[in-house]
Formats: structure tokens, sequence, C-alpha cells
């Protein structure tokens, strides 16, 4: 160092002004362009870098800057669910298949790449390329319908096509387009493809007999009743009396209907990339059978479901922000090993009614100790999934004798301070660190995310993606693996049903909840619990089980948040564990 050299001091307070100046213009450009959202989260991640003291003892400057404008901004972004409606550019993006929507003009006002790409209108409307009058005269038919109105086959004769192509159009009254008044018309390209999706329909609605079948999908995959002969090695003659007698049962007059025709089924029952068409195993009825439940309670019902062994081991399982039913293959390991397990829907959902989003644990305790009542259960094993732990662990404390032990999964210990929330990777950290000190500035952006999941296809991968951005281990299941990509995005639809209670949670949840422990007084506690999860440190969660006579711990090693979705059976041996009285922690 020179001589007469001075050491510049950062001025903290001017440089967590600065940054939490940032904060608010990604806050405005995220409510501006809700795809922008990672914005006010980077700029976030900067402000908590740049002072964190401040963050801690709440500076009363910027902390009343920061409620003013999430709070001033909040009533852009909706919190009562998002309209079912889609815009027609949504829409067309979430089809597998060139697809298009009209007006009852025939002007296209939205089309995906893949039309585009197959389809070169040349700036002429549809309603010149029709390949016959009665093409026309059944779509203007479709327009005008104002009941509800099965799909058309239409033909349209294009440039550069030298056959016909065939559209499968239907009034698609979930679009929503205020300033064009009239029906809108969705067209997909109908191409005859086999799908064998719609083999229960052939045989139950139409009678086909396997062997049928097979002379079909044959006919779909060569195009050629010689090709079909040759390759089941039947004489020509043979397989066109099996095809007149499928025409017979499906109505139609030769092999082009017939084409047509499976083309339109096929089209009809192809999946689209959309929400909505995900995750439908989770409560598959021949997976186990999931019993609904409801009781009255004062100003509301209280909704529940029931599945497993129904004269087994009663467990009370308390997910707060995740589907009660879970996938088919953990109610299967309930069910082997003896469990009757009674999950509770949280508020608003499943026909819960009577308690809004600000409702928590102190609260809804009451409802679960009606259900146990509703049962005729006088005491149950109470599991608590997440930040479900908090819920199961003020059941225990109100209702003492109502319970027999505590199960707790992912919900980690309380964070001790400002520090141990600092050490978390910044996209836990820039949830949780301010939802325990301003826990005003996370709703907007989960409205947003929330917002975002539901646009498109892409937009709800990128969510996903998101949930587990700092865990690896995670992150990379449900990018390669279907299943747990399912899982993860319904567990994020189920949350995002209602944010303010997702947040609220959240909230709760980076609080100091430790007095609520203490019930490992009078109830043994087990934790199941990922050593790659990166939320709450497992050991942490061993060295405390260390010090408590009560307590015992199940650590799977090389596993995150998923691990209960991956192993089932390590939440039937936690409950055994309970049962058992068994005292030491261990990992796997």
């Amino acid at each position: 160092m020179t001589k007469g050299s001075t050491i510049a001091i950062p001025d903290k307070e001017m440089e967590a002004k600065t940054a939490a100046a940032q904060v608010l213009s990604g806050l405005y450009q995220a409510i501006a362009d809700h795809t922008q959202v990672d914005m006010v989260l980077r700029a976030m991640d900067d402000f908590i870098d740049a002072n964190p003291d401040g963050l801690e003892r709440g500076e009363a400057d910027w902390r009343a800057m920061f409620r003013d404008h999430f709070g001033r901004v909040g009533q852009f972004v909706s919190h009562k669910g998002i309209d079912p409606r889609d815009s027609p550019i949504v829409h067309v993006d979430k089809q597998v298949v060139p697809c298009a929507v009209i007006n009852r003009n025939y002007d296209v006002i939205a089309r995906n790449a893949l039309f585009d790409h197959m389809i070169d209108l040349g700036g002429r409307k549809m309603s010149d390329m029709f390949t016959t009058p009665m093409d026309k005269r059944r779509l203007e038919a479709l327009l005008r319908a104002n009941a509800e109105t099965p799909p058309i086959l239409v033909s349209l004769t294009l440039p550069d096509h030298s056959s016909p192509v065939f559209i499968v159009a239907m009034k698609n009254d979930l679009l929503d387009v205020s300033d064009r008044p009239g029906p809108l018309i969705t067209l997909k390209v109908s191409k005859a493809t086999w799908n064998p999706d719609i083999v229960p329909l052939l045989e139950t609605a139409y009678n086909l007999t396997p062997a049928e079948i097979e002379v079909l999908e044959s006919l779909v995959e060569s195009g050629s009743i010689t090709d079909v002969a040759t390759a089941r090695d039947r004489s020509i003659r043979t397989v066109r009396t099996q095809l007149s007698n499928i025409f017979a049962k499906l109505g139609l007059s030769g092999q082009t209907e017939l084409a047509l025709f499976l083309a339109t089924l096929a089209q009809l029952m192809t999946k689209q990339g959309q929400p909505s068409d995900v995750g439908k195993d989770w409560t598959s009825a021949s997976a186990g059978e999931v019993r609904q439940g409801q009781v009255a309670v004062s100003g509301g019902t209280v909704a529940y479901i029931k599945y497993g062994d129904p004269t087994g081991t009663p467990v009370l399982m308390i997910h707060s922000t995740t589907p009660p039913d879970m996938p088919p293959d953990f109610r299967r390991a309930c069910d082997q090993a003896g469990l009757s397990i009674i999950a509770v829907h949280k508020p608003g959902s499943g026909g819960y009614q009577g308690r809004d989003s600000r409702a928590g644990p102190q609260d809804l305790v009451s409802d679960y100790a009606a259900i146990l009542d509703a049962e005729g259960i006088e005491q149950a094993h109470v599991a608590g999934h997440c930040s479900g732990g908090l819920y199961a662990l003020q059941f225990a404390k109100n209702y003492p004798k109502r319970c027999c032990g505590l199960i707790l999964i992912d919900t980690g210990l309380p964070f001790t301070g400002r520090k141990e929330l600092m050490a978390l990777p910044k996209s836990l950290r820039r949830t949780f660190l301010p939802a325990r000190y301003i826990p005003e500035v996370l709703l907007v952006p989960h409205r947003i995310f929330a917002t975002n999941f539901r646009r498109s296809a892409a937009a709800e991968a990128a969510v996903v993606d998101y949930f587990f951005e700092d865990d690896p281990v995670d992150q990379m299941l449900t990018r390669t693996n279907r299943h747990y990509y399912e899982i993860t995005r319904r567990i994020i639809e189920y949350s995002f049903e209602d944010v303010d209670r997702l947040v609220a949670d959240v909230t709760r949840w980076a609080k100091d909840w430790s007095g609520l422990l203490r019930v490992i007084d009078t109830h043994r506690i087990h934790f199941i619990h990922g050593a790659n999860n990166n939320l709450f440190s497992a050991e942490k969660i061993q060295t405390w089980v260390k010090t408590q006579s009560h307590a015992t711990a199940e650590i799977a090693q090389g596993k995150g948040q998923l691990q209960l979705y991956q192993d089932p059976d390590i939440f039937t041996r936690a409950v055994s564990a309970i049962i058992k009285g068994g005292t030491a922690s261990r990992s796997r």
C-alpha cells in the first residue's frame, strides 16, 4: 500500500438501498410480463447478499417500501384462481398436432407452428379451400349451432398437397377472445394413425372382435388390403370379407370412410401437452381404492380420504400442500403393511369448506379431531408431510391422548436464525429468508408462478424445473423420469389451488416453531428424511435425535425430497418403529 492511500469502506446501507431498488424494478417488470419473474428473484438474491444484517433487523425504510410496492401491485395478480378459459394462442400452443382456431368469418386468429409448417393459406380464406360443398355446409352448421355439438370431419384441398387434408373441427367454449364475439372453432389436422386407446371403444361401442381390430390396425399401418392379407397370412378375399363386416358394424360404406373414421378417433383421443393430462395414475382405482369422507363441523365441512387396510392400524396423515391421496404404489404399501390411512384435504380442496387461507394448525386440529370422532377412532398415529408436520405436532399438543406417536416426513427442524437461512441454496434462501422476516414480498411472485404454471406446457415444465433448482438429485429425476415429473407437477398444481395458503404455510415453516417440539416429552417422534434434502439438514436432525430419548430418524442416503415417492416402504417402517417404540436413529 502506498503512502497516503485510503481504504474505501463500502456503504452497506447504500448498497442495500440500491439492491432494494433493483428488486422493485424486477417486480414491476414481472407484473408487465409474467415470464420475467426471474428478474425479481435474482434481484432479491442481490438484495439479501447486500445487507443480511439489516434484513434480520428489519430496516424500517426499505421494509416499508417493500410492503407498499408489493401490496400495491398485488391487486394486478389474481389470487382467486385462474380463469379456466385459454387464450387461443395458448390453446394451440398446447396441442401436439397441427392446430388452428378460426372465427365465424373463417379468419385464422391463432395457429401453432405445426399448422404453419403443414398448411400455407397463402393469404386465402379457409372458406375457399373446401374439397366439396358438403364440407363447407357441415362447418357452417357447426358455426351456427348454439347447443353443444359433436366434432365434425371436413376436407380441404390445399396447394402443394396431392390429396385432400382432413380436419377435425370442434366448438370450443373455453377459448376467451373478448373482442371477437361469436363461437370459435378449433381445427386439428387429422392423420390416420393407430392409437391403442381406441381399442376399448371399438370393442364396447361397436362390438368389434379382437381379430377385426387386428385387421384395422394392419390396414392403418400398411394402407393396403394386399399387405394386410400378406401380414396375416390370409387371402385377399378373407380380408375383404372381414372388412365388410367391420364396415357394417361401424356404419361405413367403404375403405375411405373407414380411414377417416379411424383418423378422427385417433385425433380426438391424442394426448395434449397440457397439465390436465399428466399424473392421472395418482388416483388410479386399480392401484388401490380411495374412499371419500366428509364430516360437518361448526361453520363448514371437513373433507378427507381413506385408503389402505380398513381394519388396520389407524394413521392420520396431514399433507397441508400435497395431494392427500398419494400415488398408487404408496397406497399399496400402506395396505400391505396393515395401515388404515386417513388423509386430510387442505381447506378449499375436496369439499373442505369453512376455513380461509389464514387458518393454521391451531385452527385446523379441531377439524382433525372431528374426523377421528366420525370414524370412531379414539387414538391414531399422526404423520405430517413437509409443512404438514407443524399441523401434526400441533394436533399432538392439543390432543395428547389421541396421538399415539408422530412421524415427520421432510419437515426438518426449525431454523435457528438468519445465518442458517443464509446458508441455504439461493432458490430456497430467497423464499424462506423473506418468509421469516418480510413475508409480504412472497405473494406476488408465487401468484405469478401459479399463472405461468397454467400458461402452457413449456411454462409448466419451467416451473417444475425451478421447484428443484438447487436440489440436483430430485431435479434430475423430474427431468429424466416422467413418473416423477408427474408427481412433482401434481404437487405444484395442488399447492397452487390456493397460493395464499401456500405462502402462509411456508411462512409458518420458516418461523421458529421449536415450541411445538416439546411434545417430545410425551410422544415419540420418528423423522423420515432424505440425506440430500437441501432445505432441512439431515445431519441436524440426527444430532437432535441423539439428545432425545423419544426420537428416532430414518435418513435415506442419496435421496432428496422425493424419497417418500421413491421408497414408499420407508413410511410403513416408520410407523412400525413408532409402534414398537424403537429408540435408535439410523441411516440407510
